[in-house]
């Protein structure tokens, strides 16, 4: 099973594609700081989206839920983006699941409040492939898929 994991940004979108099954993973992600107009950022988040999804055999897709911070229109930005990514998605007819910050830092470090660094630490690890030189962006959304992977393998050992 192929997970595609999107951690949604303003500055930084990132896209972990993971297979559950042979322990691999490939990432891509979009620069927006340059993207002065939001809406063209929005645009091309879905562009970005839809392309990692025509390039890989995506099951299904994970997305980190939105933090809701202090700053209302911060997260008012991050969830048109989310939007964006959720109509790129949808539109490929893929599955999505929505996850907490708390429930990706559990599944994978079994640790809720685990930091973006030890996250990137053990995902070097599982892998055996260093991140050097890449936004956390990445780490954290090919630890939004690994999650993923975790939780489907739970509930087909519960069902």
């Amino acid at each position: 099973m192929i997970i595609l994991g999107i951690d949604p940004g303003s500055k930084t979108t990132a896209f972990g594609i993971v297979d559950c099954l042979n322990k691999t993973f490939e990432y891509d992600f979009i620069s927006l700081q340059k993207i002065q107009n939001f809406d063209d950022k929005l645009y091309a988040v879905f562009l970005k989206t839809q392309e990692v999804i025509k390039n890989h055999n995506i099951n299904e897709a994970a997305v980190e839920d939105v933090f809701y911070s202090v700053n209302i229109k911060s997260s008012l930005k991050l969830s048109e983006i989310k939007g964006a990514i959720l109509a790129a998605v949808k539109l490929s007819n893929i599955n999505v699941v929505h996850y907490s910050t708390r429930e990706i830092k559990q599944a994978i470090s079994g640790y809720g409040a685990a930091s973006k660094t030890q996250l990137k630490f053990i995902i070097e690890k599982t892998f055996n492939k260093k991140l050097d030189n890449l936004p956390l962006d990445v780490s954290d959304a090919i630890s939004i898929a690994l999650a993923h992977c975790s939780y489907k393998h739970t509930a087909s050992r519960i069902n």
